[in-house]
């Protein structure tokens, strides 16, 4: 169930800073549209966790139909508490017939002043599969557009998998069947790829697969180890390859594996078991890997704003009840930013780091020390000592990283 959280947490994160983005951070209210319900109690707070550590169903059988039915009040729990998982933010789910509106309040962790963004929008029925409408950022209307390719994208994501069947709305509950597959996570994921790059990713997804293979279950790997492998691999296609769609397929494919969903095929109907899980360590922890390749992959998709967006709301929200802010993260991030950068930027400079590659890597090549990085901040003392973004100390700590990465020899600009 861990992992099922938090891939849905990475998702809304990645959701809510997608907005922020388009929104250029100023579409905020302040105050949230969604209250906080003093009506739930203790015991509806221990059924939503259970629920969840009871979902998906672990002893069903691969392919059997699964059918979940909740309740409005249901629905609005087990939202709030996955919610819980990500940030601070309250969610309200109101069920009709054929419709559930949906409200969401997200309180901004790195905005002393306490803003919020508010996100309502409608879930119609539409056959088997609801369709999004009527979307609304801080009361202002959402590009229909904008909605419409968002949703098509993630119910044709959803749908390529074939095993969601129906989503009902009625006005007293909802209800989901799907056929229950081990691999269901991945196969969504690998649904958002374009059809184009898919093939290139299973190539790299084989390659990084067989490299795995040999090693005892559970046996630790380093990134650098399967950096190098997949650039090598990568240095090694035939002339007239593309070096960047190359590079970016290697960062995809590592993204989805340090984080728990290796690539899968969507049109692949046939159940495979799950390959063995190597936790991947950089500088000897598994979350900076995680850290350092999610934040290469979002460059490769959506640019360094959002990959820097992305960084910044994660280490803000864990200051902010979690296991603290990380300025080890932040370095983690800022790297892999850079990473996508070079490896990707032009034929080039995606050639010269498969070169560099090919003698083997090691973390100082790519991934500054972490000494004098401040961890384990709550929202307190993060705001104490280093107040927002444009705080001097924080400035200074980033140039400090900044400098670290500039000299790490991956990322070393060949003299013309």
């Amino acid at each position: 169930m861990r992992r099922v959280l938090m891939t849905l947490g990475w998702l809304l994160t990645l959701l809510i800073v997608a907005v922020l983005t388009l929104g250029g951070l100023l579409l905020l209210d302040s105050e949230p549209v969604v209250e906080q319900d003093l009506a739930i109690t203790s015991a509806e707070q221990a059924w939503a966790k259970k629920w969840l550590a009871n979902n998906p169903p672990r002893r069903k059988r691969p392919g059997e139909l699964v059918t979940l039915t909740l309740t409005e009040r249901q629905t609005t729990l087990v939202a709030n508490e996955l919610l819980k998982h990500v940030g601070q933010g309250r969610v309200r789910v109101q069920l009709h017939d054929q419709r559930a509106e949906v409200t969401l309040s997200l309180a901004l962790p790195w905005d002393p002043s306490g803003s919020f963004v508010n996100v309502l929008f409608d879930l119609v029925s539409n056959g088997a599969m609801p369709k999004v409408d009527n979307a609304r950022l801080a009361g202002l209307p959402i590009p229909d557009v904008l909605v419409q390719t968002l949703a098509d994208r993630t119910l044709a994501a959803v749908e390529s998998t074939q095993a969601l069947q129906q989503l009902l709305l009625h006005r007293d509950h909802l209800e989901v069947r799907y056929y229950w597959r081990p691999d269901l996570l991945e196969r969504i994921g690998s649904g958002f790829i374009a059809n184009a790059e898919l093939p290139l990713l299973l190539h790299y997804q084989r390659e990084l697969s067989q490299l795995l293979a040999p090693l005892r279950r559970g046996r630790a790997v380093t990134l650098a180890e399967l950096l190098a492998h997949l650039l090598t691999t990568a240095a090694e296609q035939p002339l007239g390859t593309d070096p960047v769609a190359e590079n970016r397929a290697v960062i995809l494919v590592l993204a989805a594996y340090v984080n728990g969903h290796p690539i899968r095929d969507p049109a692949d109907t046939t159940v495979k078991r799950l390959p063995y899980a190597h936790p991947v360590l950089l500088r000897g922890r598994q979350d900076l890997g995680q850290h350092f390749m999610t934040s290469a992959a979002l460059l490769t998709q959506g640019g360094d704003t959002l990959s820097g967006l992305v960084g910044w709301y994660k280490e803000l929200s864990d200051a902010n009840g979690g296991s603290g802010f990380s300025f080890a993260d932040m370095a983690a991030n800022r790297a892999g930013i850079r990473l996508a950068q070079r490896a990707t930027l032009t034929p080039l400079t995606a050639s010269e780091m498969q070169q560099r590659a090919r003698s083997g890597l090691v973390d100082d090549d790519f991934m500054p020390t972490l000494d004098g990085l401040p961890e384990g901040m709550d929202q307190q003392t993060f705001s104490t000592s280093f107040g927002a973004q444009n705080n001097a100390d924080y400035q200074r700590m980033i140039a400090l990283i900044d400098r670290r990465i500039n000299a790490a020899r991956l990322f070393q600009v060949t003299p013309k």
